[in-house]
């Protein structure tokens, strides 16, 4: 987390600092007061918290930026720039790293989703166009940027960042890389209601699925990849069965 909040206060543009933690235990908050100038804490998910962050500061322009991130020093001069030049929300091209072969399985994957319009979302938003679309959905987590892009993309033009951002993953095996997609399942299925069939399975999909021999440029990435892909989909389907087995015992008691 240090490494974000230091990344952030070292932009060439200088920012407003927000943290919002969902309730840690740990050091997290003693850690950001070093270098925020708010620290709330609100929860349950990020939605949320990107919410009430968004709405304790006045200013033209808000950032949405993970802890595990480290941005590059111009990410906020070119968001700037790119919004004062009429854009109204700006995406900004995420790399990931990380420790171990998961991290590195899921760098080589993210290479085939750049300047992908299906899963790449915007992270800045000029501010008064953020709230005229009542900001992040709180009904949604995981796919919840990406559905303020869409909304976004209706009323806005949405601009490229040439900066970048390093997202940093860590794993300790593959059923944790898995997992981690699994407990966003219910958030995917809100997205698919709201944004309907077509949209839904264009999200879903992947376009190396139908070209699998795309991915062989590496082949042990590639078929590591592959094998990614099935364990998500096993952890979203044991996430819903848990989760609808847990609604009929709640029912039956009723």
């Amino acid at each position: 987390m240090s490494a974000c909040l230091h990344s952030i206060r070292d932009q060439t543009f200088p920012c407003e600092l927000v943290v919002v933690d969902n309730h840690s235990t740990d050091e997290t908050k003693e850690i950001a007061s070093r270098f925020a100038d708010q620290v709330l804490s609100a929860g349950p998910e990020r939605s949320a918290q990107r919410n009430i962050g968004a709405a304790s500061i006045k200013v033209d322009i808000l950032g949405f930026i993970d802890s595990d991130m480290v941005l590059s020093p111009n990410v906020v001069t070119d968001a700037v720039k790119l919004i004062a030049e009429g854009a109204g929300a700006v995406i900004v091209p995420e790399r990931t790293v990380g420790l171990g072969y998961w991290a590195k399985v899921r760098a080589y994957e993210r290479t085939f989703y750049l300047a992908d319009e299906k899963t790449e979302a915007a992270r800045f938003f000029d501010a008064v166009l953020f709230r005229k679309l009542g900001g992040f959905d709180e009904a949604i987590t995981g796919p919840e940027d990406l559905d303020l892009t869409i909304r976004a993309r209706k009323s806005a033009r949405i601009a490229r960042s040439s900066a970048t951002i390093d997202h940093f993953e860590c794993y300790s095996g593959y059923l944790d890389a898995c997992r981690k997609k699994g407990y966003y399942v219910s958030g995917v299925i809100a997205f698919g209601r709201k944004h309907g069939r077509s949209r839904f399975l264009s999200f879903v999909d992947r376009g190396f699925l139908h070209s699998p021999w795309k991915l062989l440029k590496s082949p042990l990435l590639g078929v590591s990849v592959l094998l990614l892909k099935v364990g998500e989909a096993g952890a979203m389907l044991e996430h819903l069965t848990r989760q609808q087995g847990c609604r009929g015992q709640n029912s039956h008691r009723r």
